[in-house]
């Protein structure tokens, strides 16, 4: 699997039409964790193909989402099933963390 690249245009197909479990991250060229947290977050996708990973550039074509989201730091994650959030990860971290966080809520 790879993490999908969407904008506030896409978001609403590819996250609340999708009947996948879908996983957000939020983030922005500037951010350094962001880009820290991004292989960990292909590995995983590679890992579980049954959910879908999406990224949202919050600087860039998602401003609209990521302010409904209240998105006030990055990088974030969000688990979404049904078009509802199920819980929500924020900052960077290892593989083990985010992948149990994953299995909790998937």
């Amino acid at each position: 699997m790879t993490i999908k690249k969407i904008s506030d245009q896409s978001y609403k197909k590819e996250v609340l039409e999708n009947s996948k479990t879908t996983v957000i991250k939020f983030q922005a060229d500037f951010c350094q964790p962001c880009h820290q947290l991004t292989p960990i977050v292909l590995k995983i996708s590679e890992e579980m193909p049954e959910v879908d990973f999406v990224s949202m550039e919050i600087d860039k074509d998602s401003v609209n989402t990521a302010t409904e989201f209240g998105i006030r730091s990055i990088p974030q994650m969000f688990i979404m099933k049904n078009g509802k959030v199920v819980s929500q990860k924020a900052g960077a971290t290892d593989y083990d963390t985010v992948k149990n966080w994953l299995k909790e809520n998937v």
